[in-house]
């Protein structure tokens, strides 16, 4: 629902800040081995040389900075080539989980998660704008959330891949919604790739209700008439946001009133006093909300007003 702006000079900041910490274990697992199900163990034929590949800092690098559609590509390639990697049940998935998730992206000290999300600059969920990414973990900190689109679970040699790490919401990254799905199998867009014009709301009176009783959030219901099937399903966006019709009744109540003439009159008349608002700000302040495609991921809701404050006249 909110796009993210691909940017590949943090992808290369960020292998940069990971690159040492991946090698360092791949060399120790080739030298050392690892322990699996209490038995050491060396990694061996193609497990090996796909490690060894990835001393090689361009073939790393290449790994971690993969672009959204390439990641696909990875993935297919991997799958032909070497399918015990996504079999969980295998030595090579259980290796390479252990180099990507727990000896990396789990690990505080080594890859800081709110460092991540600082580069990509997003302030609510992609795959909601309902919900800030931000939350207060058991030990006070604030955190991010981070979703792993094509799940760790499954693709761990993707775990630290930049265009993989998707900032997100406690709601949608968690049970019930995106989980551990897996987008090929399940209809999810990468936010890299998604155009938050795919998306679009409407709303429709449940009744006469809507003229009598206007600040009634029972007498209209949201609709999402623009829409990414697979995205409708895992994160139940169309019962999330019927929930949220009071927004919408309140944007209704400023059509009925001329609530966005009156104020901007009213507002325009600060330039004689030296203070001047754009339009965009002018606009922002009569939906409550920010008012430009480029400020949907600033705040919950952006596109939910945006589009039904267009659709009323509020804003052009």
């Amino acid at each position: 629902m909110v796009n993210l702006n691909l940017n590949d000079i943090e992808a290369n900041n960020h292998f940069n800040t990971v690159k040492d910490i991946i090698q360092s274990r791949i060399r120790n697992i080739i030298k050392s081995g690892i322990s699996i199900n209490g038995c050491k163990a060396s990694p061996f034929g193609e497990l090996r040389n796909y490690l060894q590949s990835l001393l090689n800092d361009n073939e790393l690098e290449r790994l971690i900075t993969a672009r959204p559609n390439t990641l696909e590509r990875i993935i297919a390639s991997i799958t032909n080539f070497y399918p015990d990697f996504i079999d969980s049940t295998t030595d090579s998935h259980f290796v390479l989980y252990n180099i990507f998730v727990k000896n990396c992206y789990d690990k505080s000290d080594k890859f800081s998660k709110y460092d991540f999300i600082t580069r990509i600059d997003r302030d609510t969920c992609p795959y909601c704008n309902r919900n800030y990414i931000y939350y207060i973990s058991r030990s006070k900190e604030i955190k991010p959330q981070i979703d792993h689109f094509f799940p760790q679970s499954k693709y761990p040699f993707l775990a630290m891949s930049f265009y993989n790490l998707i900032p997100s919401c406690q709601t949608c990254n968690g049970f019930g919604a995106k989980e551990e799905k897996d987008p090929l199998i399940v209809g999810l867009t990468n936010p890299y790739l998604l155009k938050s014009s795919a998306f679009s709301f409407t709303f429709e009176p449940v009744s006469s209700r809507i003229i009598s009783t206007l600040l009634d959030k029972n007498s209209i219901k949201v609709k999402i008439i623009k829409n990414i099937p697979g995205h409708l399903e895992v994160f139940k966006l169309k019962d999330l946001y019927e929930l949220h019709s009071d927004h919408v009744v309140e944007l209704i109540f400023k059509s009925k009133i001329k609530y966005s003439d009156t104020y901007r009159t009213y507002l325009e008349k600060y330039k004689e006093k030296g203070l001047e608002f754009s339009d965009n700000e002018i606009d922002r302040m009569i939906l409550g909300n920010y008012a430009t495609e480029e400020d949907i991921h600033k705040r919950p809701l952006a596109k939910l007003y945006q589009d039904i404050g267009k659709e009323l006249g509020l804003i052009k």
